[in-house]
């Protein structure tokens, strides 16, 4: 079927005209049969648009997007269908039928109270459970654009019913849009008035504790920090003084301690710079170089410096009388720094505290008047919201309006009656032609009839199952591939090439048909039957290559002349009793058939002195040529045909590509045959020759 062209479509149909008429008719008949029954629907719409996209109450944060799916949500909620349901109710309408339908007063109270926000109100019953969902099913909300429109859409079979749902589901939204704003207004309003009582309360309390601090605690001046702050500025200047002139006392009465001789006291600055040790250092000097000059001059026993060594000894001993009196006062610096600094402290330290105890009176004070502001301010704002609140409810105005009322459908929706019909038409068409498309593949396909001799003149040697698989289906393809060894084995004794070995070339038309399965299994019968088989694999293009090549040789270089059969023969291939030949690798098309024509005269010579029997498997005969040339050279010529996947056109066209060489097929084998039951036993399906 794949090769038919436009200009064989006519010639086709009007040969199939009775598959193609009858499949046309039978399915108009059922689309006669289905299509009264579709009912056709009516689309009713609606439009509602909301003037601010901001709402009077304060913003719950979501965007315009956002606002416009959840009131999309809301349309479609149990809360507004249900109020809806209870408004058709009430108009007549119902989705259920009378049985079904037990809807008391009870359950119309249910529903408007639900509507209104009751919630210990009984749950609605199951019947109006199923109409909720009835009604939801046959409503459509969408978004008109980018706009803040909402379209709201019913379809139903009746044009009036339609046009009522939409309108019953706008009124009860609007309904309770405004309903649920106007509770929302009103529990605001009470919530700000709350808090403002807590408010005033808070302001109240703050007011009176600021007095009270204020009569505990006096009034504080407000320069009276300052002039504290430069007061503890100063002293700490003072202390810093203090402190260093401390250190520098502490120092000298430390140099003082650590001194073991007059000498060292002098080089301390304070007993160095006394005046009277000044003087006497300055005496003790003179009289010391006076003395030294006349120890010189005259020697020690001298009057004289008997005198000076007197003089000497009184006024270093006044130097260091001076120079202990200096180094007293030395520690009398000391403790005059140290009380210095300790006033000084004492006076900072003081003047801190006064500072602190005014900074916590001036902190609480500063507390108790921020507390009155933020009270004074909260009750103010809170004020201004209540009578913000107090105007907007008087004020109140719906935010949405209905831009386009409910219409009353006048055309059914897509798809009608007539759209059916034209549907089937074409679908009946469509039908017809693949009917007569395939009526005209299955005819050309080869079925597992007692036809197949009459049509291609040709004998059946035997019908193979299709094994795959476990089952019966292994053991009726050894069967019959026994059986149809058995018939060659009859031609063999009758053959052109007595006491030599019988050449069966199994061809097909196209591929896929089974020849190498067929070929290794009748292989493998002739090995088990005691014959010494060789199988060739005559498809040089795409080679089987059954076992492991050796290195010497394959079918090609025997072909060639480039290798000997010994070599080029695999013995016992995979332990199945016959020897293999066949080709190492691909072989191009033109070189094939060469080597073919030229060589596999003498191969064959050569290999039927060797062996018994010589199963041939052939390319396709519709492929290559290289498929006449083994049948021209084989004793048995086997055409191999498949059921329900070979056409009759092709196994003709192959056969008569043998005539065109003066070949004739001996006789066809049926390969994915069905079962027959074996001869004596019912139940045991087997496959035999024909």
């Amino acid at each position: 079927m794949g090769d038919l062209t436009l200009l064989d479509l006519v010639p086709l149909l009007w040969q199939r005209r009775g598959v193609v008429m009858l499949v046309f008719v039978s399915v108009m008949m059922l689309a006669a049969a289905i299509i009264p029954r579709w009912g056709q629907s009516y689309r009713a719409l609606a439009r509602i648009g909301f003037v601010s996209e901001v709402p009077i109450t304060a913003s719950d944060g979501q965007g315009a997007a956002e606002r416009l799916e959840t009131r999309m949500a809301a349309i479609r909620g149990s809360d507004v269908l249900t109020a809806a349901l209870a408004v058709l109710r009430g108009e007549g309408v119902a989705f259920l039928p009378g049985p079904e339908r037990q809807t008391s007063w009870i359950s119309l109270l249910a529903a408007n109270a639900s509507a209104l926000g009751y919630q210990d109100w009984p749950q609605t019953s199951e019947t109006e459970q199923r109409e909720l969902g009835i009604l939801r099913s046959r409503l459509d909300v969408a978004r008109i654009g980018n706009a803040s429109v909402i379209e709201i859409s019913a379809v139903d079979r009746d044009p009036f019913r339609s046009q009522q749902i939409v309108n019953a589901v706008i009124d009860s939204y609007l309904w309770q849009r405004e309903t649920d704003r106007k509770q929302g207004l009103r529990a605001q309003l009470s919530e700000t008035r709350s808090q403002l009582i807590a408010a005033n309360a808070r302001l109240e309390t703050a007011e009176t504790a600021l007095a009270d601090w204020q009569q505990k605690a006096g009034f504080v001046e407000a320069d009276e920090n300052r002039l504290m702050l430069d007061r503890i500025y100063a002293l700490n200047a003072e202390l810093e003084t203090a402190r260093r002139d401390l250190e520098r006392a502490k120092l000298l009465a430390e140099g003082r301690a650590q001194a073991r001789s007059v000498e060292e006291l002098l080089a301390l600055p304070p007993v160095a710079n006394h005046e009277m040790v000044r003087k006497l250092a300055a005496q003790y000097d003179d009289v010391r170089r006076s003395y030294v000059a006349m120890d010189q001059r005259y020697g020690p026993k001298h009057p004289a410096m008997i005198a000076k060594t007197g003089e000497l000894s009184t006024v270093k001993t006044h130097l260091a009388e001076a120079v202990a009196l200096a180094a007293r006062q030395i520690d009398l610096d000391l403790r005059q720094a140290q009380k210095q600094h300790d006033v000084i402290t004492a006076q900072r330290d003081a003047w801190q505290a006064r500072l602190s105890d005014r900074h916590d009176r001036a902190l609480g004070q500063a507390v108790l008047v921020r507390a009155v502001d933020v009270a004074r301010n909260e009750a103010d704002m809170l004020g201004r919201q209540e009578q913000e609140f107090r105007a907007s409810l008087a004020a109140f105005q719906s935010d949405t309006m209905v831009m386009q009322s409910a219409n009353l459908p006048e055309m059914a929706e897509f798809p009608t009656r007539r759209d059916f019909w034209m549907a089937a038409l074409l679908m009946a068409l469509f039908a017809a032609v693949l009917a007569g498309f395939l009526r005209h593949h299955f005819d050309q396909a080869i079925g597992d009839d007692n036809d197949i001799e009459h049509r291609f003149g040709l004998p059946v040697f035997a019908r193979t199952p299709q094994v795959s698989g476990g089952g019966t289906a292994p053991v009726a393809m050894e069967e019959a591939v026994g059986h149809l060894g058995v018939l060659i084995n009859i031609l063999a004794k009758t053959g052109a090439f007595p006491g030599k070995a019988h050449v069966t070339c199994i061809g097909s038309a196209v591929t896929g048909e089974g020849k190498s399965r067929l070929a290794r299994d009748l292989a493998i019968s002739f090995a088990a039957s005691g014959f010494r088989t060789l199988l060739l694999d005559g498809d040089l293009r795409h080679p089987t290559r059954m076992g492991k090549f050796d290195v010497n040789g394959d079918f090609t270089a025997l072909l060639a002349g480039d290798s000997s059969a010994k070599s080029a023969v695999r013995q016992n291939v995979d332990g199945m009793g016959f020897d293999y030949l066949g080709a190492r690798a691909s072989v191009p098309g033109h070189m094939a058939t060469g080597l073919i024509e030229t060589g596999l005269a003498d191969v064959l010579t050569g290999l039927r002195a060797e062996y018994d029997r010589i199963v041939v498997d052939s390319p396709p005969i519709l492929s290559v040529a290289d498929a006449v040339l083994l049948m021209g050279m084989a004793d048995t010529r086997l055409m191999l045909v498949r059921r329900g996947y070979s056409k009759n056109r092709d196994v003709n066209d192959a056969i008569g590509h043998l005539q065109s060489a003066r070949l004739h097929a001996d006789g066809v084998v049926l390969t994915a045959a069905k079962l027959k039951p074996a001869y004596g036993h019912a139940d045991a399906p087997v496959m035999g020759a024909v």
